[in-house]
Parts: structure tokens; C-alpha cells; sequence
């Protein structure tokens, strides 16, 4: 399968989904995200806001096309924190060179992860999620595409 996104934040934001995460919701998901399905988001300090055509379903009762609203919360690393990884990172020249060079340096979670922190979300706990459809697992389909379209738009 093609990949998703095509850049570093992307690609290991989806594949630290996939080690916690439903793979059947997430290809549901990704089916909504290329489908054009999730029709608009906003990313404002760490919560994305979107609005999610579903699927009209007369076995359910459903025969005019429902729209649902999704919440997405990641929780921000406080400034003083952000300021101790960014002193950490400094003294490490590995590090340096590769950002120097604009690209991620392969271990780069290790600077958070010396700190207490995630750069990137290792739980559903880490993510804090709501959508007006009925479905009540989490992530539903509607979630999961919200997740795969801005794994695609990160760095774009």
C-alpha cells in the first residue's frame, strides 16, 4: 500500500496509531481521508476541529447524509519543558548536524523521552478525541480520518 504521508512527523504519527489503534478503524479511516470525506479541519494550539461527511445507511436508518463534528486534542508540552528539550538537543551534536542539514534526526524522540516526554502519542490516552456520530468506539471512522488527513498535510 502507498504510503500516506510523505513526511517524518506524518509517517510516524500514523505508525504509532497503528501499534494502539484498530487497524480495521483505521482503514475505515483512511477510506474516509482519501475519499474526500473529511471536509474541512482546523489545527488551533493543539486541537483540530473538523467536520466529517458519513455515509448514508437505510439498513440503519440513515437515508439523508449525516455530517459530524470531531475534536482532536493533543495536550502541548508546556514552555518550560519545550525549553529543556531544546537545551538538550543543543548538546548534542548529532543532533545539531542533522537539523542543520533540514532533516530529523532518526533518534530524535530520545531528547523527550530523557525528559519524561512524547513527542508523538504512545496511548489512546494521549489523545483526547469526541465525534457527534453514535458510534462509540474510539476512534471511529470518522476520528481515524481526521488522524490520516493531517497526517498527510503535516509539513505541507
Amino acid at each position: 500500500m502507498a504510503k500516506f504521508s510523505r513526511t517524518w512527523w506524518g509517517e510516524r504519527f500514523i505508525g504509532t496509531l497503528e501499534q494502539f489503534t484498530d487497524s480495521a478503524r483505521l482503514g475505515r479511516g483512511r477510506s474516509y481521508a482519501r475519499g474526500g470525506k473529511v471536509l474541512e479541519f482546523k489545527l488551533s494550539k493543539g486541537k483540530i476541529t473538523a467536520r466529517v461527511k458519513g455515509s448514508i445507511n437505510p439498513y440503519f436508518g440513515v437515508y439523508k447524509t449525516p455530517y459530524y463534528k470531531v475534536t482532536v486534542e493533543i495536550p502541548l508540552i508546556p514552555s518550560a519543558k519545550w525549553s529543556k528539550v531544546i537545551e538538550y538537543i543543543s548538546s548534542k551534536a548529532g543532533f545539531i548536524s542533522r537539523l542543520m542539514m533540514n532533516e530529523m534526526p532518526d533518534h530524535i524522540e530520545s531528547a523527550f523521552s530523557h525528559l519524561g516526554l512524547h513527542l508523538l502519542p504512545h496511548s489512546n490516552k494521549d489523545l483526547i478525541t469526541d465525534c457527534s456520530c453514535p458510534d462509540w468506539a474510539n476512534p471511529c471512522k470518522h476520528i481515524a480520518g481526521v488522524y490520516y488527513l493531517v497526517a498527510s498535510r503535516a509539513g505541507s
